[in-house]
C-alpha cells in the first residue's frame, strides 16, 4: 500500500510509484507549486496521459486552444496524438497522479504559445458514475471492481491510499485502474 497523503507531506516534486512489469504502464507523482513550470504541452503519438487530482487546482491546457480547471478527484484525459500540458496557477500546491502508457512523448511544445482561456467540463470527470467505465486501448478506470484484479490497481480517494493485488479491499470510495499488460505480473514500486 502507498499512502498518498504521506507522499504529498514529504514535499517531493516527482516521482514514480508504480511501474508494469512490461514497463510499458507507469503512475508517477508530482507536486506542481505556482511559480513551477509544470509539465509542458505535449502529445504522445503511440501512447497517452492521464491524470488524477489528488489535491489542489489544475489548470490543463487542451491543443493551444483551452484551458479547463480540475480539481481533487477529477480525471483529465491526454489521449493519443492529443496536446496537453500541466500547471498551477492556484497559491496552494498542486498534487496529481499521472497514468502514462509508453513514455514516449515524442513532441514538446512552448507553453506560451497557450491561449488563456477557461472552458469547463471537456475531457474532465469529476466522479466516476456507478457502473460506468473509461477506458482506451491500454487503460480502464472504473468505480465497479473488475472481475481479475491482477493488473488492477485501487485508489481509495477518501483515505488517499493505493492498493494492488492481492492487497485490494473493495470500497465505494474506489478509484479501480486496470492496465493492459504484455505480462501480468505487475507491482508497486
Amino acid at each position: 500500500m502507498i499512502d498518498l497523503k504521506e507522499l504529498m507531506k514529504a514535499d517531493i516534486k516527482f516521482k514514480k510509484i508504480w511501474e508494469s512489469s512490461c514497463k510499458n504502464h507507469r503512475i508517477l507523482y508530482f507536486q506542481i507549486n505556482n511559480g513551477d513550470e509544470g509539465i509542458e504541452a505535449h502529445f504522445h503519438p503511440y501512447g497517452e496521459d492521464h491524470a488524477l487530482i489528488l489535491e489542489g487546482e489544475l489548470t490543463y491546457n487542451i491543443s493551444f486552444e483551452e484551458q479547463i480547471i480540475a480539481v481533487k478527484n477529477n480525471l483529465v484525459f491526454g489521449w493519443s496524438n492529443y496536446v496537453h500540458g500541466y500547471c498551477n496557477f492556484s497559491e496552494r500546491p498542486l498534487h496529481i497522479l499521472v497514468f502514462a502508457t509508453p513514455e514516449n512523448n515524442l513532441s514538446v511544445y512552448d507553453q506560451r504559445e497557450q491561449k488563456s482561456k477557461n472552458y469547463s467540463n471537456i475531457r474532465l470527470l469529476k466522479k466516476l458514475p456507478p457502473k460506468e467505465k473509461i477506458f482506451s486501448n491500454r487503460i480502464i478506470f472504473s468505480s465497479t471492481p473488475p472481475k481479475d484484479f491482477s493488473n488492477c490497481l485501487a485508489i481509495n480517494l477518501k483515505y488517499q491510499t493505493i492498493d494492488s493485488y492481492p492487497n485490494i479491499v473493495k470500497s465505494n470510495d474506489n478509484l479501480y485502474i486496470t492496465f493492459n499488460l504484455i505480462s501480468s505480473y505487475s507491482k508497486i514500486l
